[in-house]
């Protein structure tokens, strides 16, 4: 559904709203004080509590609304979250929601998954670089590539101790495998899997069975990977199969 920003601020309410965030943001310090850029980022603010956009809307919908290229909405955007948003916020569940909506591919050795939101794909690649990882972002905006084992290891450093435990001993006992740690585990797992979505297990079948097991090995990444992240280690294992790890 098309984004109206004008049929949203004809409502007497969120018109009120506007004109008062408007008003107060732009008398602080002083009239007149603000730059075209800092009046585009107090507009955006104020259509944001006026209710007329929602800054978690697709970066399209917003870029059509607001008449801009995408790129420009994405800076609006970001600039909106990291000045509405606390620096000790958790952002663990909105981390977990994203990576939930997203869909994984890879090749058995690196991870490609979309992050639409600018403040979460920020907090994951920062994440990744106080490890020393640099992922990929070249070729989109909102994509990022990198190792699997690096992958993990920003699971690693998210997933508490005792579903680490859980899951290991869910993929151990369940399916017969080695004894090996959480991270070994975790790597076999997301490598098979991204061997199969790449087409690597399974080529010869017909195309519409190819098309089939790629969907399901998808859901089973992204079933995992959030499963982990929301500490349920059984809905993480849930349809893990021995074929499904690299051993």
């Amino acid at each position: 559904m098309a984004i109206d920003i004008k049929a949203a601020l004809g409502k007497p309410g969120n018109a009120a709203k506007f004109t008062t965030a408007f008003i107060t943001g732009y008398l602080s310090p002083a009239f007149g004080a603000h730059s075209k850029s800092e009046i585009d980022r107090l507009v955006f603010s104020c259509l944001v509590e006026a209710g007329a956009i929602d800054p978690d809307a697709p970066t399209y919908d917003l870029a059509r609304a607001l008449n801009v290229t995408p790129t420009r909405v994405r800076n609006l955007v970001l600039n909106w979250q990291l000045r509405s948003r606390s620096q000790q916020i958790d952002m663990r569940d909105e981390i977990v929601a994203a990576l939930k909506k997203t869909r994984f591919s890879g090749d058995g050795k690196s991870l490609t998954f979309g992050v639409e939101s600018p403040l979460l794909k920020e907090e994951i690649t920062a994440r990744l670089k106080r490890k020393g990882v640099f992922p990929d972002a070249s070729f989109s905006k909102e994509l990022l590539k990198l190792p699997i084992d690096a992958f993990v290891e920003f699971l690693d450093e998210l997933v508490d101790d005792k579903t680490k435990e859980q899951v290991k001993d869910a993929l151990v006992k369940n399916k017969q495998l080695p004894d090996r740690s959480f991270k070994a585990l975790a790597t076999g797992v997301l490598g098979k899997l991204g061997e199969k979505v790449a087409g690597k297990v399974g080529r010869d079948l017909a195309a519409e069975v190819v098309v089939s097991v790629g969907k399901s090995t998808a859901e089973k990444t992204v079933g995992f990977v959030v499963g982990l992240l929301k500490g349920d280690a059984k809905g993480a294992t849930k349809g893990i199969t021995k074929d499904d790890i690299t051993v």
